[in-house]
């Protein structure tokens, strides 16, 4: 692949690297020259190869299924469907649906996929730095991300929104349903947040302005050493 094509790739997991402070360009996440600062173990109970490929099944199946529902009503509902929808919900689907509702705008129908995708990018870059997996087999598996991602949305906007407001949900996750609604409310402000989207403006803005959303992708065929079982 084209250094502009891997580019394309782990800008998928840039949130992450604004937050973490690692490399938006390198495919170990971090420089090589720099200290691994990453501890799957203790963030993601993963300390071997099948730990690693048994985590990317959340590309599909992660946090933003809780409301993908939300988001394609809310893309497709009428006014009066809407409020019809809203009545069927227990107080705290309520609240997340009109979360999705708020936010499609600036997402798309997509929802909050991009925060599971790019969590899953991130694993396969610094999967590769620990040895868990091949250069070749971390682009192909980052290929199989960008499929999904242009699926979901049109544009790096929308996909970096996707990512910031499934990241505002998830930390919302442990609250309670009657402070949901608030809570959800404070994520605008929430430091974390403000970082990664400072950092993402100061230091892959140009990087992304670079990397048209449609790029062909010429990638790698799928590696002989993946597992048969492994997720596509």
């Amino acid at each position: 692949m084209e250094e502009i094509e891997q580019h394309w790739l782990y800008a998928l997991s840039a949130p992450m690297a604004a937050l973490n402070g690692a490399s938006y360009t390198a495919a170990t996440y971090y420089e090589p020259a720099d200290d691994d600062a990453t501890d799957l173990q203790k963030w993601w109970g993963i300390s071997n190869r099948r730990q690693l490929l048994d985590m990317l099944p959340m590309a599909d199946d992660g946090h933003a299924t809780e409301v993908s529902n939300a988001y394609w009503q809310a893309a497709r509902c009428l006014p009066s469907e809407w409020h019809d929808a809203l009545e069927q919900l227990n107080p705290r689907q309520r609240i997340q649906y009109q979360f999705a509702y708020r936010t499609l705008g600036d997402c798309g129908p997509g929802g909050v996929r991009a925060w599971d995708l790019g969590r899953m990018g991130f694993l396969l870059r610094s999967g590769l730095r620990k040895g868990y997996v091949s250069a070749d087999e971390s682009l192909w598996l980052q290929g199989r991300l960008a499929l999904r991602a242009r699926h979901y949305y049109n544009n790096w906007n929308t996909y970096l929104a996707g990512y910031i407001y499934g990241k505002a949900l998830w930390n919302c996750s442990d609250s309670s349903d009657d402070e949901l609604a608030q809570e959800l409310a404070r994520q605008g402000g929430e430091h974390w947040n403000r970082c990664i989207l400072n950092n993402l403006r100061k230091g892959a803005g140009e990087l992304l302005a670079s990397l048209p959303w449609d790029l062909p992708l010429n990638l790698p065929e799928r590696p002989d050493t993946l597992e048969e079982d492994a997720w596509s």
